[in-house]
């Protein structure tokens, strides 16, 4: 297996098994516990991986999942598949809540958001350029 897919695996099950995926991780949880099923049955090394990967590092779930597509190539692109589809998937769908509430007094300038890319700039803006 590719070692960036490796690294995307690994990234994808941490931050399902760590929650920071919200729903979508439940969702891409479910998904990849059902190809491991269909593919593995009963295979109580494979499945266990699963079913107790909140006792392991997500490293070591990681890495009995990629023992295991070594030696099954159709496995081993299911699961890649999984993990580029997830990995972008929770990257765009994951669940934000901004709130402000109880009693909380705002007098400044408040930003609620998900994910940012690029600047974000809070500073006042200076003097309107001089044409000449």
């Amino acid at each position: 297996m590719d070692p960036s897919v490796i690294a995307t695996l690994t990234a994808v099950v941490s931050a399902v098994i760590g929650g920071a995926a919200g729903e979508a991780g439940k969702s891409a949880w479910g998904s990849l516990t059902a190809l491991v099923r269909r593919r593995f049955g009963t295979d109580a090394a494979v499945t266990a991986a699963l079913e107790q990967a909140d006792t392991r590092s997500p490293e070591e779930t990681t890495r009995i999942l990629v023992d295991q597509a070594h030696a099954d190539a159709e496995f081993e692109r299911s699961l890649a598949d999984w993990a580029g589809e997830t990995a972008r998937l929770l990257q765009y769908k994951h669940d934000v809540s901004n709130t402000i509430g109880g009693d909380a007094r705002i007098t400044g300038t408040v930003i609620q958001a998900g994910d940012i890319s690029g600047s974000v700039n809070l500073g006042t803006p200076g003097p309107p350029e001089r044409r000449g």
